[in-house]
């Protein structure tokens, strides 16, 4: 009998704490072909959660990644190993804590993206709150870059920027490995209108913490409002205001757009069809200059051109062909916003890209991208007239 009640208490007791653990290794293997270079990538990321159920939340995951290169033409001697042979990284590492259904926050290497995707995007150190309210919800947070290894963030936001992610990164120059060091802090209200729209407003502000000889402070005010007419038919418009200030110099000013349209089409598989237009301002005079994100993301697949002083039309479409299978491929046209007087034309070009996920199983996933730049179909020659090419190729293994 008392061992049977020893038993009982024991079987109580575990119940009150009652958590979650899951661990594992997702294991990446990546090829990036153009016409002047081969690259391997081969990753692994070992990640740990833990939830104990009563609203407190744990992720961990690091990457360690290698890198071969091989060259063609006169730069075939460099092909090889990357140095350091493995760069480590924390990826996406947090703590989070819901205190009710409404209100939660989370601390650590966290993901972000402005409501726009033209500003910021990508993990960033630091904490955010999200609170839910009877009219909508609110977010607020603050971040740091410094401690980012520079590749992934790509923070380049002026020259002297790009010529320290120029900096060859070594384990015996260790501080090339970082991004520069800017703190950024947002406020976020998320408000539906109607049954089926919302309206989204954001403050962000960014300030700079470098040792650069001209700093560049910057905020941004961003309104986006969606629309769901049908419910196979989204539209979306919104847009993004800069007002900038450097070291030396007067305050500026800089906008960026978006307006996109996706339908749902009436066909025997599910497959969408979107258009979209999006611009950044270019230099126009000494108000108005380049629209300057805090991610320096390329807008193309194979064009590397970034959202300051461009403008991209494009078109692009989805399906799900199998269960297993999924496809997507866009059509891009790229222009220049502002004038350049070396330049008598403002068209970069064209690009098409395709990409197939093909995931058979669960822990299984492959995919296969192509595509090609052709300047020839613009009239700038920055790119010269030949077509540029990529093709992508990658499998993920869950363990």
């Amino acid at each position: 009998m008392k061992k049977i009640l020893i038993l009982a208490f024991l079987l109580l007791f575990a119940s009150s704490l009652a958590f979650s653990v899951d661990f594992g290794f997702l294991l990446d293997q990546n090829i990036e072909m153009d016409e002047d270079l081969l690259k391997y990538t081969p990753g692994l990321t070992p990640w740990f959660s833990w939830n104990d159920g009563q609203g407190t939340s744990v992720y961990l995951s690091a990457l360690f990644s290698l890198k071969y290169l091989h060259f063609s033409g006169e730069r075939s001697s460099s092909s090889g190993w990357a140095r350091p042979l493995i760069v480590p990284e924390l990826a996406r590492c947090s703590v989070g804590y819901r205190f009710s259904p409404a209100v939660m926050i989370e601390a650590g290497r966290i993901g972000y993206a402005d409501i726009l995707g033209l500003t910021a995007t990508g993990l960033f150190d630091g904490l955010r709150l999200e609170i839910g309210l009877p009219q909508g919800s609110l977010n607020v947070g603050a971040f740091y870059t410094g401690l980012l290894f520079k590749e992934t963030a790509k923070v380049q936001m002026t020259a002297e920027d790009a010529a320290n992610v120029a900096k060859l990164f070594d384990y015996d120059q260790f501080e090339n490995y970082f991004t520069p060091k800017r703190a950024l802090a947002f406020a976020r209200w998320n408000m539906p209108v109607g049954d089926s729209n919302s309206l989204s407003a954001e403050l962000l502000t960014q300030f700079d913490l470098t040792e650069n000889t001209q700093k560049l402070n910057s905020q941004y005010g961003a309104l986006k409002f969606d629309m769901y007419p049908m419910s196979m038919l989204r539209l979306t418009a919104g847009g993004v205001f800069e007002a900038m200030q450097y070291t030396s110099g007067d305050p500026m000013f800089a906008f960026g757009a978006l307006a996109q349209v996706k339908t749902e089409l009436p066909t025997a598989v599910s497959d969408w069809l979107g258009f979209t237009v999006k611009l950044g301002s270019g230099a126009m005079n000494d108000t108005i200059t380049t629209f300057t994100p805090v991610s320096s993301n390329p807008q193309g697949s194979v064009f590397t051109g970034t959202l300051g002083g461009l403008a991209i039309i494009g078109l692009d479409y989805s399906a799900m062909l199998l269960h297993t299978l999924y496809a997507e491929c866009a059509l891009n046209y790229f222009l220049r916003t502002y004038d350049d007087p070396e330049s008598s034309g403002n068209l970069y070009g064209a690009e098409f890209w395709a990409t197939f996920v093909w995931q058979p199983l669960e822990d299984i996933r492959a995919t296969l991208g192509a595509g090609a730049f052709f300047p020839g179909m613009g009239n700038i020659d920055a790119y010269g007239s030949d077509v540029l090419w990529k093709i992508t190729a990658g499998i993920s293994l869950s363990f």
